[in-house]
């Protein structure tokens, strides 16, 4: 890699992120051989599909049994070429139990801090990680998370028509941000997802670096998702 005055040798990790994203337009895409539906955690997956049926009521997937449904939602592929079916990566990933993610991702982890005060170091006062008191999946982190992120933001009284409106653009912009944190991230990285809440701020962080030139990410109305299925699955509920 050229870093202004020489050429030095990439990171393994750099090697290996550069190669599959040559390869693989969405990186969460793929088959896990020997992950079956059993590998989900159900309360999650239900909680999931109550969401889209509450979200789009008279949407025909929800007469579906849950495997056709996983599999209309992109949780659950057949490879045409060879025959082979499972779980694909996003599947695991959304829906999963952690010890089960950390076998496919060994480096999956998700944190969420709360801290006092306006510094760095300062430590946290609330904390989730998967700790065995919740599946550790990206769906139930992020209905965990998003509750917390918007805990004590003012909502100034707005109407539209004759309906109160119970939200301000503070929060749009935290849930816009933590979903982007979520389907944006490269889960072979070996840095967590992390988000942080202070007084002066909040924090995203997520392992990958940007698929877009700096530019046209400042610039806005470009996008290169590296993971398409779970931005799929996000989009279905809302």
């Amino acid at each position: 890699i050229r870093n202004h005055e020489g050429d030095y040798r990439c990171p393994d990790e750099t090697v290996t992120r550069m190669l599959a994203e040559k390869i693989e337009e969405s990186r969460d895409s793929n088959i896990l051989h020997h992950f079956t539906f059993e590998d989900l955690d159900l309360a999650s997956f239900s909680r999931y599909r109550n969401h889209f049926k509450s979200t789009k009521p008279d949407h025909p997937w929800n007469g579906e049994d849950h495997l056709e449904f996983l599999r209309l939602i992109g949780g659950w592929r057949r490879e045409r070429e060879t025959g082979n079916a499972g779980l694909t990566a996003a599947g695991l990933l959304m829906f999963g139990r952690y010890p089960e993610i950390r076998e496919a991702f060994p480096f999956f982890m998700l944190d969420y801090q709360e801290r006092p005060e306006a510094r760095a170091d300062s430590r946290w006062v609330d904390r989730v990680t998967p700790d065995g008191t919740w599946s550790g999946n990206l769906f139930d982190f992020y209905q965990i998370v998003i509750q917390r992120l918007v805990r004590d933001l003012k909502v100034p009284f707005r109407l539209t028509g004759d309906t109160r409106v119970d939200e301000s653009p503070v929060h749009e912009a935290l849930r816009e941000a933590l979903v982007n944190t979520l389907i944006h991230a490269d889960y072979t990285g070996r840095a967590s997802v992390l988000v942080v809440k202070r007084p002066d701020m909040f924090g995203f962080r997520n392992p990958g670096g940007l698929r877009l030139p700096v530019e046209l990410a400042i610039q806005g109305g470009h996008t290169d998702c590296r993971n398409r299925l779970l931005q799929g699955m996000f989009r279905h509920v809302g």
